[in-house]
């Protein structure tokens, strides 16, 4: 699972600076003199070991821009012309320095525009004990040391929070004929918006060969969005997200071909999985996610900060639309459930003779 969430961050990411330049692009001239603009995407999860950060910088230029993104020094920095620091900061104003250092990932991002298949990853380990550091915020700076500017931007971590229906080991009702059904759960703490997803394990072997061994397989359901009102203080404030069940049997016949020649049993047990966002995350989701309407610009959302020292001044001074992305936090809730009979059986509509579910008994 790390795994893939890994793999999604990567591809997030790439299509985030290619959502950047595209919006971006009538602001440039591609002739004008070069403006240093780095890009830093990090979710810090409390629960997670190792916590990743993309760092990397834009680029427009003169020559094909789609030839320009497959050179991956139009949009990484060398590794020696940063400072990356991270720090855990207490709410009494103590600050501990952790070690950042460098991976590189291969074959993690499919061909495309973008260079592949060799990715630099920064990364810092941090295993967050949940009991007290949770109060604590997470602090990152990026110095470039030939410019002397440094771009830093600074999340609380998201607490956590406690699913309250269904709980742990229900069994869960998932007619196919049910209108909406409906979760709750207590709001975490500096979190606003929630990702609920449904992961519905089985068997799957071969019908002419009983004996063969069997494979294990899963889909996993999106199950939908759901935004605070505010950003959550931690009390026992509710939380509630209905769907509709038979949005399922949807997904079940999308994602696992009808096959006669085989036998599909599931799991008695399914995972619900509640992730949680913070605030920052969430404007950012609401700002970048796709246009419903005619018009398609849009302000940048984004909590990075710039600034420089000023020989003049005598102090750092802030620097304007120089750094984009995100830097933030996140925190998962799994609860373990039961399905029902229903799920066991052949869903066979009569309004539609094509439609069987890929699960019998």
């Amino acid at each position: 699972m790390k795994n893939k969430h890994f793999i999604l961050f990567i591809t997030l990411i790439c299509a985030g600076l290619l959502a950047l330049m595209s919006s971006c692009e009538k602001e440039f001239n591609p002739r004008a003199d070069y403006k240093d603009i780095t890009i830093v995407y990090g979710m810090v999860n409390p629960v997670d070991d190792i916590h990743y950060i993309r760092i990397h910088k834009a680029f427009l230029g003169p020559e094909n821009i789609l030839d320009m993104a497959e050179n991956p020094d139009s949009s990484l920095y060398p590794v020696e012309d940063l400072d990356v620091r991270v720090f855990e900061i207490t709410p009494g104003g103590g600050s501990t320095k952790l070690n950042v250092d460098t991976m590189t990932i291969t074959n993690k991002k499919e061909p495309g525009y973008f260079y592949y298949p060799n990715q630099i990853v920064y990364f810092f380990k941090k295993k967050f004990n949940l009991n007290t550091d949770l109060e604590n915020t997470i602090k990152i700076e990026v110095e470039n040391k030939k410019t002397g500017k440094i771009v830093y931007a600074e999340t609380p971590l998201v607490n956590s929070f406690s699913v309250k229906s269904p709980m742990t080991g229900a069994r869960l009702n998932l007619d196919p004929k049910q209108v909406t059904s409906k979760f709750e759960w207590n709001n975490a703490k500096h979190g606003r918006m929630y990702d609920v997803y449904y992961t519905l394990r089985y068997q799957e072997g071969r019908n002419v060969d009983p004996t063969d061994e069997f494979k294990i397989d899963s889909v996993v359901w999106h199950v939908g969005t759901h935004y605070s009102t505010r950003t959550g203080d931690g009390t026992s404030q509710a939380e509630s997200f209905q769907f509709n069940p038979a949005a399922l049997y949807s997904e079940i016949e999308r994602k696992v071909a009808y096959d006669t020649s085989l036998w599909r049993r599931p799991f008695e047990e399914v995972r619900l999985s509640i992730w949680c966002g913070s605030e920052d995350l969430y404007y950012y989701h609401n700002i970048n996610k796709p246009s419903g309407g005619i018009a398609q610009e849009r302000p940048e959302f984004t909590n990075l900060k710039t600034k420089q020292y000023s020989e003049e001044y005598g102090t750092y001074q802030d620097i304007e639309n120089e750094a984009f992305g995100i830097f933030t936090s996140r925190l998962v809730q799994h609860v373990s459930i039961r399905i029902s009979d229903r799920m066991y059986m052949i869903y066979l509509p009569e309004t539609d003779r094509q439609f069987k579910s890929v699960f019998i008994n």
